[in-house]
Order: C-alpha cells, then sequence, then structure tokens
C-alpha cells in the first residue's frame, strides 16, 4: 500500500474542500474562521513546549484536543455537523472554566492593564490569546452568515481567551515573574 501524501495540489486553484466535499474559496467564511483558530493551536502547542507549570500543560493539551473539535465542525457543512462523531459540548466549557476560579483569586489581578512579555511561555499564551479573539471575529461572522448548529463553540471561543490570559499570567506568577504595568 502506497502511503498518503499530504500534498494533493487540489487546492493550487485557491480553492479548498470541507469535510464534505464541498469546494469552496480559501477566503471563505469557513476556512477563515478555522484556519485562524488553527493558528492559535499552533502557538498553544508552543506555549505548552515552554510552560514550566505541569498543571498548565495539561489544560493546553485538552484545549488543544477542544480546539480540534471545534475545526472538525466549522470544516464541515452545517447539515453535515450531526455525522461528527465528537462535537464539542457545555462539558468541554465546563472542563475549561473549572480551574480558572481558584487561579483567578489566587492571582489576585489589580484592575491595571498588563504588558505582555515577561516569559516566553506567558508571551505565547498572550499571543494564543490575540489569535483566538480573531478567530472568534471570524466564527462569529460565520455565525451571522450561516448559523452555527453548535451553541457551545462561540461560547468556549469567549471563555477561551479569558482562560489563556489568566494562564499566562499564572505561569508568570507559579515562576516568580511579577506583572508589569503601563506607565501611564
Amino acid at each position: 500500500m502506497r502511503p498518503r501524501s499530504i500534498t494533493t495540489r487540489k487546492g493550487d486553484d485557491g480553492g479548498t474542500e470541507l469535510r464534505n466535499g464541498r469546494r469552496v474559496r480559501k477566503q471563505d467564511l469557513r476556512p477563515e474562521a478555522y484556519g485562524t483558530l488553527d493558528e492559535a493551536h499552533a502557538f498553544i502547542g508552543l506555549a505548552r513546549s515552554r510552560c514550566r507549570t505541569l498543571q498548565i500543560k495539561e489544560l493546553l493539551l485538552r484545549i488543544q484536543n477542544h480546539l480540534y473539535l471545534i475545526n472538525s465542525e466549522l470544516a464541515s457543512a452545517p447539515d453535515q455537523t450531526g455525522r461528527l462523531p465528537h462535537r464539542l459540548g457545555p462539558e468541554a466549557l465546563a472542563d475549561l472554566e473549572r480551574p480558572l476560579p481558584a487561579i483567578e483569586a489566587e492571582l489576585q489581578l489589580p484592575p491595571q492593564f498588563v504588558l505582555y512579555g515577561e516569559m516566553e511561555s506567558s508571551a505565547l499564551l498572550d499571543v494564543a490569546r490575540a489569535i483566538i479573539r480573531r478567530g472568534e471575529r471570524r466564527v462569529t461572522a460565520l455565525h451571522a452568515a450561516e448559523p452555527l448548529a453548535n451553541p457551545h463553540l462561540l461560547a468556549y471561543l469567549n471563555r477561551l481567551s479569558d482562560a489563556l490570559f489568566l494562564l499566562a499570567r499564572y505561569e508568570e506568577k507559579l515562576n516568580g515573574v511579577g506583572l508589569v504595568h503601563p506607565e501611564w
């Protein structure tokens, strides 16, 4: 049996194929949404590889698995998502949120803006958070044009950006790195 190549040449014309076989332009709302989330996913993986805190690494791995479910749904036509073997459900949102109140309580964040970049791992989480925010805007635009079948996707992405902010600050705190605020 010949190994399967990832190079299909089917996208050379600027198109891509959704999971149901339907062809769309690469700038279509769906590829824009799942492509942006894939970019965030890559930064989360890079952050996970650089994090020093096991608890954060484990949570980031769960988040990466959740993003795969989201992208699988986004790459499917709305009438096809019910056929997916796994979908993002309310348990994923609960799983994401469960550790956050304790982390936030331990951080006791002041009501000031934070400058990013005090540690490489936390800076990568901040980049991922910013990309998730862009992805959320892309998914919202998709939802406005073609309502999503799963009501949990937008809620998850909204909470995920908050979670990544908290995890970045927690990584700093657990490694003895203080917060830096704007000078104004």
